[in-house]
């Protein structure tokens, strides 16, 4: 007896659920690492726009260019140096006067007194650390930003949070500073989340090239970042959720993400200053993250930031001074560069807010 109709269709509805049901997984995985390695890439916002049309109404001179070095050929930066004649520069001033208020010497607008190099974050681009530059130029430093492979207008496709970046910015740095006609030293690293992970990693590949570097949110190890959102994404099959996004990203980025740990690099950063910060409320990155990074880092001059209240994309956007802790950072760099200083001790550093006003910083050895 042939089934009836009914029964056929309530079989094929019963055969068909596990597969579709394995192929939706199966797309949320390559989604996943389609998004890891070449994430969409924005158009310029509309402060961009503002920061590059009216840069000496924030304090600064911008010139593009790109680089000619055959690896890295065509990648496109920014070089932003100091106004000697800034407008406004509501921002940059701001810092200005809190890092006068704690006794630091500013130069006068426009004097150069080294170059930092800024690294942005994943599915960023150069262009979001504008203000960035805007109130590090105001401190008397250079700045260069650069689109990272898989980012902004850069040729390459795939982002490799590292494998491929280490070389980046000492590259960026050369042909910068040949072109434009400025010294290799001192320089300073910083960078955000992704960048701030390629920084650490660029900062253990030749510690003689720079005079310190800072990093926001970075990562510890990519497994774990892809860990932690197989879990929020698939539960309980974030264990095979994991393994394929790492397949997908092997096979077409050509590395494994196991391989990515700025904690390694960390633990190799002996001879320089470094500064590791993060928000207590990052749910993407956990803060445990950077005591992880922190307590690999075998140098004794280092520092540790705790924001309060920030996630992981609100680090800069707070009314805590973290623009100021930064410059200070580089500017006392620049200070143990140049005189050489005896090494600075150890601590961890927590910003908290008063009533809702910026807040202060504490110091507490180690």
């Amino acid at each position: 007896m042939n089934p009836s109709p009914l029964r056929s269709r309530r079989l094929r509805l019963t055969l068909s659920l596990p597969v579709a049901g394995a192929a939706i997984f199966l797309g949320l995985c390559w989604m996943a690492a389609s998004r890891l390695i070449s994430p969409s890439r924005r158009a310029l916002q509309d402060y961009h726009q503002d920061i590059l049309n009216h840069a000496s109404e924030h304090g600064m001179e911008i010139q593009p260019f790109a680089l000619q070095q055959a690896d890295w050929k065509d990648t496109p930066c920014l070089l932003c140096t100091p106004s000697l004649n800034p407008g406004r520069a509501e921002k940059g001033r701001k810092l200005r006067a809190q890092l006068e208020s704690e006794g630091i010497q500013v130069q006068p607008w426009g004097k150069i007194v080294g170059t930092l190099i800024l690294l942005h974050g994943h599915t960023g681009c150069k262009e979001d650390h504008l203000p960035v530059a805007e109130r590090l130029c105001a401190a008397g430093f250079r700045c260069l930003l650069v689109d990272l492979p898989g980012h902004g207008a850069h040729p390459l496709p795939f982002a490799t949070f590292g494998i491929r970046e280490t070389r980046l910015p000492f590259t960026v740095l050369s042909e910068a500073a040949e072109r434009f006609a400025f010294a290799k030293a001192p320089v300073g690293l910083f960078g955000i989340s992704q960048g701030g992970a390629i920084a650490l990693q660029a900062a253990a590949a030749d510690q003689s090239a720079w005079c310190g570097v800072a990093e926001l949110s970075a990562f510890s190890d990519l497994d774990s970042v892809i860990s932690n959102q197989a879990k929020q994404w698939f539960g309980p099959l974030r264990l095979p959720a994991r393994e394929l996004v790492r397949y997908w990203v092997q096979k077409r980025a050509g590395y494994d993400p196991s391989e990515v740990r700025p904690v390694d690099a960390a633990a190799r950063i002996d001879q320089l200053p470094v500064f590791i910060g993060h928000g207590d409320e990052d749910h993407f990155v956990p803060p445990d993250a950077a005591d992880q990074i922190y307590a690999a880092v075998p140098s004794d001059r280092k520092q540790f930031l705790t924001i309060t209240g920030a996630g992981h994309h609100t680090v800069l956007v707070t009314p805590q001074p973290v623009y100021a802790t930064l410059a200070r950072f580089f500017l006392e760099c620049l200070l143990q560069t140049s005189i050489g200083m005896a090494k600075a001790s150890s601590s961890r550093c927590e910003i908290t807010q008063l009533n809702g006003k910026p807040g202060h910083v504490r110091s507490d050895p180690i």
